[in-house]
């Protein structure tokens, strides 16, 4: 998965049996964990934590690659301590193992990961603590409120000190010290920012709550229906703001308020997905170039917009742009390759260009995209035998389930070649099924 800037996060697919097993598991022992910081209360609470402070100073702490790092056998002894139950501790463990075989890491983009690395850092959390430190944390981000500036340094090296213990560092660009005061500062110019563009539409528009999350999104959490139109109208304007940002028209805008647009902008995507007025393409393609985990928002869009609007040529002509951009990693193709596969034929030369790109992907060095790449073959009726055949001699059970629904779609598969996979496995036949009828 792309990370917000360059470089991207690995992210491990278990096999479908496990993942079953995985979130049957957590759920297991979920009551005996620690409560789920990625609330949105807790949210609210931890920004309120630095804005409400009474101390000088609140240091922010962020875990460099916290998932990566977690040791299993740290782990294993926090899940014992909380659950005194030996065999759902082994089978955590025994799962973990074959995820990483170096005794380290969680899988990423998982809820059941999620819920271990809470519990996980509330170790970190509870050695903070013991110095009568007053600690928030939200995932893996921890706030400490320090009155003086020595102090603040002090909790930094305590922190760094405890994560070594727990095999973690301290990430060097998101830890910092900074006065109460600006927190409260920051606070009030979001504030002004929001009301520019939420309170210029509308008298008064109320808004419950904005929460800034997940690689720095900002989300609704309700908006009363009166407000829905001057909602609408003020996305549009972040939109055209950005327009003008990204052309050079506002050069006159500060560093700060452009991040927050920046920030605001995957919220107007969602909120104008169902907009009679399309968003113009550009807005996304800058965007996605600019900060390449954004695609998913944008591949939202589309896909939200499919049942309301007749916009084939349009969503295959953006898709293509979008691969034209250049900076479309492993995560990005496979989040492509589903949106082209819920598309209806197009007619225009980008639908054909994509579709040629797509059946390119069937040779990609990424087992998921690969087979992605053969449903939408399957889907427009172009994946071969020989392409099935060349798939399955290098598929494992991640994705021979996939290939198996892929051929049941396209249907006019050699027979010898069907019975093969079909008699590989029940979930094989299963699947074949269910690529017949989808």
């Amino acid at each position: 998965m792309p990370k917000k800037k360059f470089g991207h996060r690995p992210i491990v697919l278990p096999d479908v049996a496990s993942r079953c097993l995985y979130v049957a598991l957590i759920d297991s022992i979920d009551k005996q964990l620690e409560p789920d910081s990625r609330s949105e209360e807790n949210w609210k609470n931890f920004e309120k934590f630095a804005e409400d402070s009474p101390s000088e100073y609140v240091v922010d702490i962020d875990i460099a690659a916290c998932y990566e790092f977690i040791d299993h056998q740290i782990l294993h002894r926090e899940i014992l301590m909380r659950t005194m139950d030996y065999s759902k501790a082994d089978a955590i463990h025994s799962f973990l193992k074959r995820c990483s075989l170096n005794g380290r890491g969680l899988p990423q983009l998982s809820t059941p990961s999620d819920r271990l690395a809470d519990l996980y850092l509330s170790v970190l959390e509870r050695q903070l603590l013991r110095h009568k430190l007053p600690v928030t944390r939200y995932a893996d981000d921890f706030r400490i409120r320090a009155e003086g500036w020595e102090e603040a340094n002090e909790v930094i090296e305590y922190a760094a000190e405890y994560a070594r213990e727990l095999g973690l560092i301290l990430s060097s660009d998101k830890t910092g010290i900074m006065r109460a005061e600006a927190h409260r500062s920051r606070a009030k110019n979001r504030e002004t920012l929001q009301k520019k563009y939420f309170d210029s539409a509308k008298a008064r528009l109320t808004l419950v709550q904005l929460i800034q999350r997940d690689y720095d999104d900002v989300e609704v959490v309700e908006i009363p229906p009166d407000d829905e139109k001057a909602l609408k109208e003020s996305m549009q304007r972040i939109i055209m703001e950005w327009r003008l940002l990204t052309t050079g028209r506002r050069p006159d805008m500060d560093s700060y308020k452009s991040t927050e647009l920046r920030h605001m902008l995957p919220l107007a995507i969602t909120v104008l997905q169902k907009d009679p007025q399309r968003i113009d393409s550009k807005v996304f393609t800058n965007l996605i170039f600019r900060e390449p985990v954004r695609l998913e928002r944008v591949c939202k869009y589309v896909l939200n917009r499919m049942a309301s609007f007749s916009e084939t040529d349009e969503n295959w002509s953006l898709i293509w742009q979008i691969i034209e951009t250049g900076r479309i990693g492993p995560w990005g193709r496979i989040w492509i390759l589903h949106v082209a596969g819920k598309l209806p034929e197009g007619s225009s030369d980008e639908f054909r260009k994509v579709l040629s790109w797509a059946r390119n992907q069937c040779n990609d060095r990424h087992e998921v995209v690969r087979a992605e790449a053969a449903w939408v073959a399957a889907r427009f009726k172009t994946l071969t035998d020989d392409v099935i055949v060349e798939l399955l001699k290098e598929s494992t059970n991640i994705s021979e389930h996939a290939l198996a629904a892929a051929m049941g779609h396209q249907g006019d598969i050699n027979s010898s070649l069907k019975k093969s996979v079909i008699n590989a496995g029940k979930l094989n036949k299963e699947a074949f099924s269910w690529g017949e009828q989808n």
